[in-house]
């Protein structure tokens, strides 16, 4: 049985599981990222990670105390209250998980080492010297570190849901300002990286780290576009065909989407035909058109990629106000490039 076949609320409710499921599993992905590759090696590449690293550095000079984690905790709380008071309580529901998952399972994996446990030891001692050996086990640990995180962040925006972190800052300024999100997450991320290169002038390597930082958030942003953006993409096919009612129940039964089936007349032979037009998303373009290709070989297939497709199954509408009137926080429907989801 197809989920469209399953009564409306069942279906609700098994989407909601479904998304839930994606954000609690994104912010664990992001946290291993974070606390098994960036933040023992000292990388700042944007997000609340960085603002950790950052105070940290003071204060375990200070101290010796590593607070990384709870600096890490801390912020993700604050911001969330933000949210909850400026955004409202909508958006506060949609990022109390991961206010929740990604510190928690940060803090579980930094507590216990579980650097040590997958032989990273020898990375971070060589991260954080200085000469050939320490650069590589940095690129090591941007490369593998930004992909988990964009992995992370990529998972939770296919649950409708997100990482939390500086994304509450970038809603709040796409709702006053006519900034988008994508645009105040780079500025974000920029500006703490440069931040922790002024902080840290007297640490080995210290343009290095700020270029690796760079590094890893380009890594993080281009694993966000071909996980989220890039797969997520949305393409109107238009059939042509004989064998219109197979290809029609191909894509309703198999496919779980809705067609339109419009009445057409050739253009040059004036013959009347049927015409399916279905919206699908992109990565299920080779599958539809392979099906086609073994019920009629001799049919005419369109695929035109669409920018945005608003409606049940798909993204739900959305309205844009002007600044200083209320509007949705989170334009899922744009399907902008964040630099690095917000974390």
């Amino acid at each position: 049985m197809s989920q469209s076949a399953l009564p409306v609320q069942q279906r609700k409710i098994l989407s909601e599981v479904r998304n839930v499921l994606l954000v609690i599993l994104g912010c664990i992905v992001m946290a291993f990222g974070d606390a098994l590759f960036i933040a023992p090696c000292n990388i700042i590449s944007g997000g609340v990670s960085s603002v950790g690293i950052i105070v940290n550095y003071w204060v375990y000079n200070a101290t010796g105390f590593e607070c990384t984690d709870i600096v890490v905790g801390v912020a993700q709380v604050l911001l969330w209250v933000l949210g909850l008071i400026v955004l409202g309580k909508k958006f506060s529901i949609h990022t109390l998980i991961a206010m929740i998952a990604y510190p928690a399972t940060f803090s579980l994996i930094y507590r216990l080492n579980l650097g040590e446990v997958f032989g990273m030891t020898s990375i971070y001692e060589s991260a954080l010297g200085e000469g050939p050996n320490a650069i590589g086990s940095l690129l090591f640990a941007s490369v593998f570190g930004g992909f988990l995180c964009g992995a992370g962040v990529s998972l939770a925006y296919h649950g409708n849901g997100s990482t939390g972190g500086f994304n509450v800052v970038s809603a709040i300024v796409a709702r006053y300002s006519e900034i988008k999100e994508s645009s105040s997450s780079l500025i974000i991320d920029v500006t703490l990286i440069v931040l922790g290169a002024i902080i840290r002038l007297n640490v080995p390597n210290n343009f290095i780290l700020s270029t690796i930082g760079v590094l890893c958030a380009i890594v993080c942003s281009l694993t966000i576009r071909f996980m989220y953006v890039d797969a997520s993409a949305f393409v109107i096919c238009d059939v042509i065909s004989d064998k219109y009612e197979d290809i029609n129940r191909y894509v309703i039964d198999e496919m779980d989407h809705s067609t339109t089936i419009f009445d057409t007349v050739g253009g040059y032979t004036g013959e009347d035909r049927k015409m399916v037009r279905a919206v699908i998303y992109q990565d299920e373009t080779t599958e539809l058109r392979e099906f086609i290709a073994s019920v009629d070989p001799k049919a005419f297939v369109s695929f035109t990629k669409a920018k945005t497709i608003n409606g049940e199954g798909f993204e739900p509408f959305y309205v844009r106000h002007k600044r200083k009137k209320q509007k949705s926080p989170q334009n899922q429907a744009e399907k902008e490039v964040p630099n690095d989801g917000g974390r």
